[in-house]
């Protein structure tokens, strides 16, 4: 199976070796990490590895105790891309909260693993606003919609592709009382970009993740008249991806849904994820994990309100095949060779936004 587009590039792991020359670095023997992305750590072949060799010491990000593997292989990309967008609106939002009596409206495009991300770092920037500002998701899936009203989105909007453009158009601009404040595009196609321009209010700012690379035509003169922006916004930065993974050991901002399987069933979450047919991130467990992993499950009445307000059938909630939240793996066996326990590998699901 052609595995090109999971490459595989979000690592944590365990220090198993270092090199005699990096006596300066701020990372020692057995320590748990995560790997900060970048052009020079290049683990297209061989992230899935057990082993992997690092070509800067400055990349690898410790990890707390109380923060599992499993939920820190899905931080350096996804949430760090999240993160650095939340953060760039932030002081727009609260600019806009002194200027304004109303309510800002903050719209995520898009329901998938950096749309739910989007939305959990969201809620812990913003929520501390209660009323005043709003989060809006938005998507063509209504099941993923569903998941997420589950993770706490109470207001959101499905982009019907059967229904007519300006149906859309203006179907957002009522859900949202008058347009948006605020977006964040991390789909980013030509659709996407144009029904959020169409529902951007006056001084409204547009946040792209580039994920795309398809062109997409901009009046600049709307843009000029409106005094609207769009801003492009990277992964983020090392220090920033510190700053994530504090807050998430910290239980203030919560990973979203995912799911754990042995590389054994490689193959087949491979399939499942280019089917779509996987919701949330799935990350790969290459060795024996340190501790029991956190898992993010809705609960009985959340499980009854997706079927209840959406009619969803129990299969788009978690297939037998691969269910929605797998259980923790039995307590491995105790090693050997005397080797630390090793890493979970990170999946991207490309597919999902």
């Amino acid at each position: 199976m052609d595995t090109s587009l999971f490459p595989g590039f979000e690592v944590s792991g365990v220090v198993e070796e270092l090199c005699p020359t990096m006596a300066d670095a701020k990372v020692k023997l057995g320590d748990r990490v995560i790997v900060y992305p970048t052009d020079q750590e290049e683990f297209t072949e061989s992230g899935y590895s057990e082993y992997i060799a690092i070509k800067d010491a400055n990349n690898l990000i410790p990890l707390p105790d109380n923060l599992a593997l499993d939920v820190a292989a899905i931080l350096p990309c996804g949430a760090l891309a999240a993160y650095a967008a939340v953060v760039r609106v932030k002081p727009l939002v609260e600019q806009r909260l002194l200027t304004s009596t109303g309510t800002i409206n903050v719209l995520i495009v898009g329901a998938g693993g950096l749309g739910l991300w989007t939305l959990r770092v969201a809620e812990h920037f913003v929520g501390a606003y209660g009323s005043r500002v709003r989060v809006f998701v938005a998507d063509t899936s209504v099941e993923k919609l569903a998941i997420a009203k589950a993770h706490g989105c109470t207001d959101v909007i499905h982009w019907d592709d059967s229904q007519h453009e300006e149906y859309i158009h203006m179907r957002t601009k009522n859900a949202c009382k008058g347009g948006i404040d605020v977006a964040i595009d991390f789909v980013s196609s030509t659709r996407t970009i144009n029904r959020t321009t169409k529902a951007l209010k006056e001084g409204g700012i547009i946040i792209v993740g580039g994920n795309s690379k398809c062109d997409v035509t901009i009046s600049l003169f709307t843009l000029a008249l409106r005094s609207q922006s769009i801003v492009g916004v990277r992964r983020g930065s090392r220090q920033q991806l510190h700053e994530l993974v504090q807050l998430v050991a910290a239980g203030q901002i919560k990973p979203p849904i995912f799911n754990v399987f042995p590389v054994d069933d490689a193959n087949r979450v491979f399939r499942q994820l280019s089917q779509s047919r996987l919701n949330g991130r799935a990350v790969l467990r290459v060795c024996s994990a340190d501790h029991d992993s956190v898992f993010f499950s809705p609960s009985q009445e959340e499980l009854a309100m997706l079927r209840g307000n959406f009619s969803l059938p129990a299969a788009l909630l978690g297939t037998p095949e691969l269910p929605l939240s797998p259980e923790p793996p039995s307590s491995p066996s105790s090693e050997t060779d005397g080797r630390p326990p090793g890493g979970a590998f990170f999946l991207p699901s490309v597919y999902q936004e």
